[in-house]
């Protein structure tokens, strides 16, 4: 809905700076010129400019009522076409996670319940947003340019008669109106209305990021790539801070640490040591080196032991993390 929200402001906005289209203009211009003509032909007397000048404004206003009828503006299509889709899919997306609480006693009293509700509103909404849009000018736009048509027809009808003050009256308010029409399509946007809808964008971008920021608060991202070996949730289950999710572990490169070196042991040990680790379930002896001998000991059953580190040389197929392997020291020279 954030998303949707920035389309249209960015097509208001272009909208805006755009202003007026050239075919708005020339139509408010046709007017004008129709309209300046038949109050001339009334002061005047008709005559064949006289005809020509009111075939025109007819044609003006049919072109006006005709223009009723086609269709929406692309920005605006697109504007309630993104409307609909974010809708939707922020629709699926509550039912997705109502429908994994939805065995609760409780789901009613449930957020996700909610969500699904507010989420549902919001796509009939957007749905009737869009059909209004495909749906057809309202019923008085389209008699108000009928209306202008039929005055159009009217004035081409009465060139041949007498005007009277009534119609010069009418002409001149005519006049005036398309000269107003005109001056307002051709005067450009207001420099407020301009910063409002900048700020409308700004607005809808900001919603954008923190909208996006709170998705990423959602994910859990891994700091390096590696197997999962436990899972620690289930489907639905809520989260909280410092909880332990799952087991990540880099398998392509494992490494093997005693448990059982006293004191003794350890001290004939250095860092580098060349060692050969035998594992016994797959029956294979692979080598390898000392890498890390703890600083502090561990006491297991009353024994004092430190752990060593051994990094593998190779990996043999079919090593599997928790093998119980022997480990064999080289004695330097």
């Amino acid at each position: 809905m954030a998303r949707a929200g920035l389309l249209r402001a960015q097509a208001n906005a272009k909208d805006l700076r755009e202003g007026s289209r050239p075919q708005e203009i020339a139509a408010a211009q046709a007017r004008l010129d129709a309209a300046n003509a038949r109050l001339t032909q009334l002061t005047e007397g008709a005559s064949s400019e006289d005809v020509t000048a009111a075939q025109a404004n007819l044609a003006a206003a049919q072109a006006s009522l005709q223009q009723l009828y086609s269709g929406p503006r692309e920005a605006d299509r697109i504007a309630a076409e993104s409307a609909l889709a974010n809708a939707e899919s922020a629709r699926q997306a509550a039912q997705s996670a109502y429908d994994r609480v939805s065995w609760r006693s409780d789901v009613a009293m449930l957020p996700e319940s909610a969500a699904l509700q507010q989420a549902t509103n919001d796509y009939i909404a957007a749905q009737a947003r869009y059909d209004a849009l495909f749906s057809g000018p309202d019923a008085d736009v389209v008699a108000a340019a009928r209306a202008r048509v039929q005055a159009a027809q009217a004035a081409l009808d009465r060139l041949l008669g007498s005007a009277t003050a009534g119609q010069l009256a009418e002409a001149e308010a005519q006049v005036r109106s398309a000269q107003a029409e005109v001056d307002l399509l051709t005067a450009g946007t207001r420099d407020a209305a301009l910063l409002a809808a900048a700020a409308a964008v700004s607005e809808a971008q900001a919603a954008v990021d923190v909208a996006l920021a709170t998705l990423a608060n959602t994910e859990l991202r891994a700091p390096f790539a590696g197997t999962v070996t436990s899972l620690d949730l289930s489907p639905g289950e809520m989260v909280t801070p410092g909880q332990s999710v799952l087991t990540l572990a880099d398998l392509s490169q494992l490494q093997v640490e005693t448990i059982d070196l006293s004191e003794r042991d350890v001290a004939q040990i250095a860092v580098e040591q060349s060692a050969t680790i035998y594992i016994e379930a797959l029956n294979v002896e692979i080598p390898g080196r000392v890498a890390r001998i703890a600083a502090q000991a561990n006491i297991i059953g009353g024994d004092v032991v430190y752990p060593v580190r051994v990094v593998l040389e190779e990996q043999p197929v079919g090593l599997r993390w928790g093998m119980s392997v022997e480990v064999n020291f080289q004695q330097e020279e």
